[in-house]
């Protein structure tokens, strides 16, 4: 059998430096960390390493600097069996690094050294390759490469998730409208329809306003609650299966890259967001962000209570 062959664009790979603390204090303090790790980061390259751990071949299109941190960056995705040959270091240009703090309950706060701008120029990357892909995803991170990535999948019918978890509301909705599959943050969602998710009828009310384009579903992520979405004639929801949450940092990128995964698989809409939803979910009872994306075979062995 084919391994499915995912490509991920992402706007920037990172090297995330994580402190697991009892409680972040406010306003000012100096605390002691129970643990520190030191792991690769990004919404697109997290994604495509959990593609990978999960049984497919994944390719990251995606920029770093030139200079130690994208030299860590490269060397860790490697490791993992992605597929960098397009990943290219920039001269003149830093490497994004983020500072993370994790509380006693799982909860974050990311403190980010941005990389200073990288220029959107998209005329290296080889967009013959779409073709070889079985599905492809893209953050809002990088909003030219995402487009174009976006556009040409489309040209072969390949489908494509869209992870929508921050951005400006007027370029986020282009690029939801130009996937099959966008699949938004809870804040996100807020943001482009203008309204809370405070019941079904809200959260449904606020996907409708959003779909559009080339959209097969439009769906947001609400942790806990499970999983909505609007596939152009009726809501539709799926819980989240019930865990003891240590960590939910790289928990939204492991769902996006399954989600890709199981619609490269054929899998049905339904069960490939279930299945996202199990690998995210045990994702977040394992510490170390990208270090606890699960593998297949952990997974299989994960029996989840909903």
């Amino acid at each position: 059998m084919k391994t499915p062959h995912i490509l991920c664009l992402g706007g920037s790979a990172t090297i995330d430096q994580i402190f697991y603390v009892d409680s972040v204090p406010a306003p000012s303090a100096k605390i002691s960390a129970n643990e520190f790790v030191v792991t690769g980061g990004g919404v697109a390259a997290n994604a495509a390493v959990a593609v990978q751990r999960l049984g497919g071949a994944a390719t990251y299109w995606g920029r770093v600097g030139q200079d130690s941190w994208g030299d860590q960056v490269l060397v860790m995705l490697a490791k993992e069996g992605v597929n960098i040959q397009h990943l290219r270091q920039l001269a003149g240009y830093r490497t994004k690094v983020a500072t993370v703090l994790i509380d006693a309950h799982g909860e974050r706060l990311v403190v980010s050294a941005q990389p200073q701008g990288y220029p959107d120029v998209i005329d290296w990357l080889p967009l013959q390759k779409v073709i070889e892909a079985d599905a492809v995803l893209a953050d809002t991170r990088w909003i030219g490469g995402a487009q174009v990535l976006l556009d040409k999948a489309s040209e072969h019918g390949i489908p494509s998730v869209l992870d929508g978890d921050s951005g400006d509301a007027a370029v986020v909705k282009r690029l939801m409208h130009a996937a099959t599959h966008p699949v938004l943050s809870e804040p996100m969602l807020v943001k482009l329809s203008g309204q809370a998710l405070h019941d079904d009828a809200a959260i449904g009310q606020a996907l409708r306003q959003c779909f559009g384009g080339r959209n097969a579903i439009v769906g947001v992520t609400l942790g806990a609650k499970g999983v909505y979405w609007f596939d152009g004639s009726g809501l539709n929801h799926a819980p989240s299966p019930k865990v003891a949450v240590v960590d939910t940092l790289a928990a939204g990128d492991t769902w996006h890259g399954a989600l890709a995964l199981g619609l490269a698989q054929g899998q049905a809409l339904k069960d490939a967001i279930d299945y996202a939803s199990r690998a995210a979910a045990l994702k977040c009872t394992r510490r170390g962000g990208r270090l606890g994306i699960p593998t297949q075979e952990q997974l299989n062995d994960f029996h989840p209570v909903y």
